[in-house]
């Protein structure tokens, strides 16, 4: 019997939107977009964290006022209640996936328990 793991998986993502945490991800965004200048500011901090990464990528250091300005704008947002939320729906989400993560690899630490030196919480 052939399986195509990939069948799994798509399945997996089209379950993934039914769960609370997704949905709640969701509402979260959905409230964040509504407050429109707390939504511009986190674009930009997006944007700006992005292009930081981009230049790391290439193997170039951003700069002190860029690393300042990105911290400046993520302490700004931080401090905004509908960002607070989104970054609280991320934790769940990710939560989740974390778990699927451990549970779908199990096979694989089986595979190599054997090998791999046993933690004695005895010590």
């Amino acid at each position: 019997m052939v399986v195509n793991i990939y069948d799994t998986a798509n399945d997996m993502s089209r379950q993934l939107v039914e769960t609370q945490e997704y949905q709640g991800l969701k509402k979260a965004l959905d409230e964040l977009k509504a407050d429109s200048e707390a939504f511009a500011s986190f674009k930009k901090f997006q944007q700006m964290q992005a292009e930081a990464q981009q230049k790391q990528m290439k193997g170039q250091q951003p700069s002190e006022d860029e690393i300042k300005a990105i911290q400046t704008l993520a302490k700004e947002i931080s401090g905004k209640q509908a960002v607070q939320n989104l970054m609280n729906q991320e934790r769940q989400i990710d939560q989740m996936l974390q778990q699927l993560n451990k549970t779908i690899t199990s096979p694989i630490q089986d595979l190599y328990s054997e090998i791999m030196p046993q933690s004695n919480e005895n010590n």
